[in-house]
This record gives C-alpha cells, sequence and structure tokens, in this order.
C-alpha cells in the first residue's frame, strides 16, 4: 500500500512506562524517514516537548501536541490552537473547589487543555463531578486531560494534511490509548500498541506493549512500503 506519512504517538508508544525512549523504535522511525515517509509526532504533550522530540528523533512532519488542541507545521510556518480553553479553565475551577487534584509538571505551558496527576483522581470520578460542562475526559496512562470535546488528534491530523494535499487513506497511525482511538480511526492504516480496546478501529493489535510494541508497530508499517 502507499504509505506516504506516519502519524505516531510518543508516550507508551515509542517510549517504556517511565517515559524513557526505546532506542530500537526511534532508529525505525529514521529508517522510514529515510524510505521517504513524512513522520509526524502526535502527543499529549505539550508543544515544546514534541519539538524537542522531533530535534532528537529527527522527524520530518509536523507536530500535534496537547491531544490535537495544538498543531504545527513548521515547514509551512503555521502554528493553531483547537479547541475552547476557557470552557476548560471554567471545568477545573469548579473540579479543585471540591477535590484535591495536581496537575502534571510544566502545567503552566499548556495552551488548550489541563492535565492531572492521576494519583489524585480517577478519570470516572472527574467524569463525575464535571457532568453539565462542555469538557472531554480522557485518560492516557501517563494523566488525566480535561479537554474541549471537538478536539481529537484525528481532527488535528486532517487539519495540519489538508494544506500539503496529503489525503488520510495513503497515512498510516500508531497509537496505544484512547487518546488516539479518533487518529487510528481516520487514519488509512492503523495499528494499536498492546491495547485490545482499540481493536475495533485498529488493523493490528501489537502482542507487545510500550516501546517494544512501538518497534513491533513500526517493523510492521516498514514491511508494508512498497
Amino acid at each position: 500500500m502507499e504509505i506516504r506519512s506516519l502519524a505516531i504517538d510518543i508516550d507508551g508508544t515509542i517510549t517504556d512506562a517511565r517515559r524513557r525512549f526505546n532506542l530500537r523504535a526511534v532508529e525505525l522511525l529514521r529508517e522510514l524517514e529515510a524510505r521517504g515517509v513524512e513522520v509526524i509526532l502526535a502527543t499529549g504533550n505539550i508543544l515544546c516537548v514534541a519539538e524537542a522530540a522531533k530535534t532528537f528523533i529527527g522527524t520530518s512532519g509536523g507536530l500535534i501536541a496537547e491531544n490535537g488542541g495544538v498543531i504545527k507545521d513548521p515547514a509551512l510556518g503555521v502554528e493553531r490552537y483547537l479547541g475552547d480553553p476557557v470552557e476548560v479553565r471554567r471545568a477545573l475551577n469548579h473540579l479543585v473547589a471540591r477535590y484535591s487534584v495536581t496537575p502534571v509538571p510544566q502545567s503552566e505551558l499548556r495552551k488548550t487543555e489541563v492535565a492531572l496527576l492521576r494519583d489524585s483522581l480517577s478519570a470516572e470520578e472527574v467524569r463525575r463531578c464535571l457532568r453539565g460542562f462542555d469538557v472531554e475526559v480522557v485518560d492516557t496512562k501517563f494523566a488525566i486531560h480535561i479537554k474541549s470535546p471537538q478536539v481529537s488528534k484525528g481532527r488535528a491530523l486532517e487539519e495540519l494534511l489538508e494544506p500539503r494535499g496529503v489525503d488520510l487513506s495513503t497515512v498510516a497511525a500508531i497509537g496505544d490509548s484512547e487518546n488516539d482511538r479518533d487518529m487510528l480511526e481516520r487514519a488509512g492504516y492503523a495499528v494499536a500498541v498492546g491495547e485490545s480496546s482499540l481493536a475495533d478501529v485498529a488493523d493490528l493489535v501489537t502482542t507487545s506493549a510500550y516501546g517494544e510494541g512501538g518497534a513491533e508497530a513500526l517493523r510492521h508499517i516498514l514491511g508494508l512500503l512498497r
């Protein structure tokens, strides 16, 4: 099949549980780039972390940060913010008035969403507290995110690729968590890393998890190239 671009999550997909890069996965990403596949990093993390990862891995594609709330295409000089941060902040104020929660480090740099440490409250408890607010609560396995419902990695991927004229049918996607679901569903070919709950939107679920599963997924994508 024709694969022009690859959109891939970072945390838990090409890292271990401690968020350290799987170096084999990094090598395979560089191999894809060498074979003409533009790699797009799509993360729940903040933009500057994604930019650092892009530099050190050596990817050429755009960036999706904050679960789709921020998109950046360095080649076109485009940086955009999606969603409604005002409603997200209103929901957070409601939550902190009732519970003790801890934002993730560098939360002051987030532009479109809120991310909380998972040892504070469960995602379900946060959802119950925020009923009536126009927000979505997502557990990414590394943090609990409060974001606008219309924000997703899938929508951000479309917005990023449209100016380049890249059809989603030529895009592969790899992810490991519920925040990757929409991206996997919209891509022409999708691999879920060690997460059977994503099997309904994936063409393949890897047998391994975390960075080892990411490397497995990348080897599979390389095998699909013409």
